[in-house]
C-alpha cells in the first residue's frame, strides 16, 4: 500500500485512577514522569522519523487520561511532530480528556497548542452506572466541560457512552442517549461493555457482586440507539460510531481503511510500512530503551517490543475486517482485486455467497458492506473472513 499521508497515534499512559472496567495500558502511580515522558515522546519521533518529513494529516493523544499532561508538554509533543513530520496545516488533532480534568484555563492552553478535537469519556449520565464503572465524574461536570470546550473554540468534539453495563435498563440507557443529544456533540461514540480479565469488574462478576452483562438487552440497547441517533441527524458511518455530517472521525478512519499510521509511546502499536509493531508497555522501561542509540529504522524506534512483516494473507484478512465495519462506505471490491490479484469470491470460495444468502451482507455500486441484520452479528461475520495463516 502507497503511504500517501500518516495518522500518529501518541500513547498518554498516565490516570490519577483506573476506572473498574479499564484494561488499558494505564499507570496512576507514575505522575512524576509527565514531562519526561513528554520529551521521551520526541526523541522517539526523531527515531523513527529520520530526515524523511514524512506527511501525517491525523494526531490522536490516547490514554490514559491525555489530558492530565500540562498544555506545556503537549506543546512540546506537538512542536515536535512539527519538526520531525510534514503535518497538514487542516490536520485533526484528538486529545481524549476526563471531564473532570478540565477547566477554562486548561482548555484555552491546549487549543492554543493546535488541539482543535477533543473526545470527552462520559460513559453514562446515571449516577449509580458511574459509579459501578468507578468513573470519577458526574455529569454535571461534563456539561460544564461541554460549555467551556465550545467557549474557547472546541466545538468538535466526541462523547463516549458505554452500554451493557450490569443493572443498567433499557429506559437508563435511553436516558443516557437522550441526555447526551441535548448537548448537541458533533459526533458519539457507544461501545458495548466487555469485561475483561483482571479488571475489578472481573473479581466483581466472579464473586457473584454484579450479574454478568445480557447480550440480548445490549442488542436493544443498541438497536434504540441506532433508531434515536438518526432520528437527530446523524449519521451511522462505523458500527460504534456515528457523526454530524462531514464531523467523521478522519483518525479514526484511518485504521478503518486499514491505512498506515505511527505509535509512539508505552504500549502503543503502529502499522506503517508493511510492518505491524508494539512498544514496549511499562513507561520506566519505554524511557530507559529511548535513550539507546541504534534504532533500527523507519517505522521502528528502539523502543519496539514485537513486530512482523505483514503477510499477505494477514492483509486480506486486516483489510476485510477493517473496511466493513465502515457501514456505508463498506469495502471497495474492484480496489480489493486490484491490491491482491484476485476477487473476494474467489479467494473466499462460498463464504460470501453464504452470508449474503444470510442476509449479514449485500454489495451495492460495487461495494460489499454489512446489511443492518449484519450490524448486529458482525463479529461472526469478521470471524468467517479471518483467513488461517498457511
Amino acid at each position: 500500500m502507497i503511504e500517501t499521508s500518516l495518522s500518529l497515534y501518541l500513547h498518554i499512559p498516565f490516570c490519577k485512577h483506573r476506572c473498574a472496567y479499564c484494561d488499558f495500558n494505564t499507570y496512576t502511580s507514575l505522575l512524576d514522569l509527565r514531562e519526561v515522558y513528554a520529551d521521551a515522546l520526541v526523541a522517539e519521533m526523531a527515531q523513527v522519523a529520520g530526515d524523511a518529513r514524512r506527511p501525517v494529516h491525523t494526531i490522536f493523544f490516547g490514554g490514559g487520561t491525555p489530558s492530565l499532561m500540562s498544555p506545556a508538554a503537549l506543546g512540546r509533543i506537538l512542536d515536535g511532530v512539527r519538526t520531525h513530520f510534514a503535518l497538514a496545516p487542516d490536520a485533526e488533532v484528538t486529545m481524549e480528556a476526563n471531564p473532570g480534568t478540565v477547566d477554562l484555563e486548561y482548555l484555552t492552553a491546549v487549543s492554543q497548542t493546535g488541539i482543535n478535537r477533543l473526545s470527552f469519556g462520559v460513559q453514562s449520565v446515571v449516577p449509580s452506572e458511574l459509579a459501578l464503572l468507578e468513573r470519577e465524574h458526574d455529569f454535571a461536570t461534563v456539561v460544564e466541560a461541554v460549555q467551556m470546550a465550545r467557549q474557547v473554540g472546541l466545538d468538535n468534539f466526541n462523547l463516549d457512552l458505554i452500554y451493557g453495563v450490569p443493572g443498567q435498563t433499557l429506559a437508563s440507557w435511553a436516558q443516557s442517549v437522550r441526555t447526551v443529544l441535548d448537548l448537541d456533540p458533533t459526533h458519539l461514540s457507544l461501545y458495548c461493555l466487555t469485561i475483561e480479565p483482571g479488571t475489578p469488574m472481573q473479581r466483581w462478576l466472579l464473586n457473584g457482586r454484579i450479574q454478568p452483562p445480557d447480550p440480548d438487552l445490549a442488542a436493544d440497547q443498541y438497536e434504540l440507539a441506532c433508531t434515536l441517533l438518526a432520528e437527530h441527524g446523524y449519521d451511522h458511518y462505523e458500527i460504534s460510531n456515528w457523526a454530524k455530517p462531514g464531523r467523521e472521525c478522519e483518525h479514526n478512519l484511518t485504521y478503518w481503511r486499514n491505512g498506515a499510521y505511527l505509535g509512539l509511546g508505552a504500549g502503543a502499536h503502529g502499522h506503517a510500512a508493511g510492518v505491524r509493531y508494539q512498544i514496549v508497555k511499562q513507561p520506566r522501561v519505554y524511557l530507559r530503551r529511548l535513550q539507546e542509540s541504534s534504532a533500527p529504522g523507519y517505522p521502528l524506534s528502539t523502543a519496539v517490543a514485537a513486530s512482523h512483516p505483514v503477510n499477505r494473507t494477514e492483509a486480506i484478512s486486516d483489510t476485510m475486517m477493517t473496511q466493513l465495519r465502515l457501514l456505508n462506505e463498506g469495502l471497495d471490491l474492484a480496489a480489493f482485486q486490484a491490491q491482491f490479484g484476485q476477487s473476494v469470491a474467489e479467494i473466499y470460495n462460498g463464504t460470501l455467497d453464504q452470508l449474503v444468502d444470510w442476509g449479514l451482507v449485500g454489495v451495492e455500486n460495487g461495494r460489499l458492506h454489512l446489511t443492518q441484520k449484519g450490524w448486529f452479528l458482525s463479529n461472526q461475520v469478521f470471524y468467517r473472513f479471518m483467513l488461517d495463516e498457511a
